[in-house]
């Protein structure tokens, strides 16, 4: 590996990676509300409602012609060697988002996230039904899911993170529920 390679990938002063090397945090907002909108129904069922989500993306700055800088949720499967990424660039952006009473439109899912969510959220609800049923039922006090996963391309989440700079690029999405 060249010298010049080196530096690319230990310094970050060239702003991060390329547009196409990453996830807008909208895109995976999107599909956060669509894998609760899905299993909105079932909850209601379990006699749980979600509370409030917690989110911590690991982005990294980007470049867009014109506009400016921009963070997006880095893809692994499409980082080069020369992307200018390490561990000096990534940001954490944390986002604690309350939910409205009602869903007001439809949501198209974009990333893979929406479905590993989904089974997240049904194994939840699952526990629930299990806890209340039965000769000796039990209340829900505190129940939350939490999910670690990088990005391995635009439609592959990955809840294998391996050790290095993918673990420096994990993100984690903790949903809190209460009873109804």
């Amino acid at each position: 590996m060249s010298n010049e390679v080196k530096k690319r990938i230990l310094d970050s002063s060239d702003m991060g990676i390329r547009e196409d090397e990453g996830v807008g945090v909208a895109e995976i907002v999107n599909s956060i509300k669509w894998a609760l909108l899905v299993t909105q129904g079932e909850l209601e069922t379990s006699g749980i409602k979600l509370k409030r989500i917690e989110l911590n993306l690991k982005s990294i700055a980007s470049r867009k012609a014109g506009a400016g800088i921009r963070f997006q949720i880095p893809i692994l499967g499409k980082l080069k060697i020369g992307s200018n990424v390490s561990y000096k660039s990534v940001q954490t952006i944390s986002l604690v988002l309350n939910t409205p009473k009602t869903p007001t439109k439809d949501i198209i899912p974009s990333i893979g996230l929406d479905k590993n969510l989904k089974s997240l959220i049904m194994s939840l609800a699952d526990g629930v039904k299990a806890a209340v049923d039965g000769n000796i039922p039990l209340e829900m006090g505190e129940s939350w899911v939490e999910l670690n996963f990088v990005l391995k391309s635009e439609n592959e989440v990955s809840l294998i993170i391996e050790t290095g700079f993918d673990a420096e690029l994990t993100n984690s999405l903790k949903l809190f529920f209460e009873k109804i």
